[in-house]
């Protein structure tokens, strides 16, 4: 059973991961795995981008960050170097375990959904997921909203993609969070996916 779970910045997506490693999953870290492309590619990043982006020998995403975000084609040059090495590590991981929640905000602009059984997409409204951003990230409102701008496409395409999306509506506090994340997981034991 591979269970993609997908949602905006501060919507909760991470928590509903680890409800379900709690209950019998495997998670495969989409962004983690970003990190280990910059070690991996961290050659052909050199050069595309020059020696400027490392940093004893590695490369610095603070200052790859701000080259690839304010460039479309720098992004999508970057994205090309390490996104297929990316999804490959994840068809391989999906291998190694019965049950898989891959976590990934890139779901879909990667190409991961047709990899997943199902997806659950974790909503919060734009308000409380700026209100969790100040009180988490101690990031500036107005730097929120320009993060918030770039994930507009996130959830867009998930009901033309022919799997199963369960919306989880993280409005409230943690124990109403769960309690929709059990009902999925019990059905899932009913179906004989997860042991219980």
């Amino acid at each position: 059973m591979v269970t993609g779970v997908v949602g905006k910045s501060c919507s909760g997506k991470d928590s509903a991961v680890r409800y379900l490693v709690r209950n019998g999953f495997h998670e495969i870290n989409v962004d983690h795995l970003g990190h280990e492309a910059l070690e991996v590619k961290k050659e052909e990043l050199r050069a595309a981008f020059g020696d400027g982006i490392f940093t004893d020998g590695h490369v610095n995403r603070k200052i790859l960050g701000p080259i690839v975000f304010s460039d479309a084609a720098k992004l999508e040059t970057l994205n090309g170097i390490t996104h297929p090495w990316m999804t490959e590590e994840v068809k391989r991981l999906i291998g190694e375990h019965e049950n898989t929640c891959i976590n990934a905000a890139l779901l879909e602009s990667m190409g991961l959904v047709p990899l997943c059984d199902e997806v659950l997409y974790v909503f919060a409204p734009l308000e409380m997921r700026t209100e969790r951003a100040l009180l988490r990230d101690g990031i500036t409102r107005e730097g929120f909203l320009k993060r918030d701008a770039n994930q507009k496409n996130i959830g867009l395409t998930l009901l033309e993609s022919g799997r199963r999306v369960i919306t989880i509506i993280n409005d409230k506090d943690e124990e109403y969070l769960y309690r929709q994340l059990s009902m999925y997981c019990d059905r899932l034991k009913s179906r004989g996916y997860i042991n219980g």
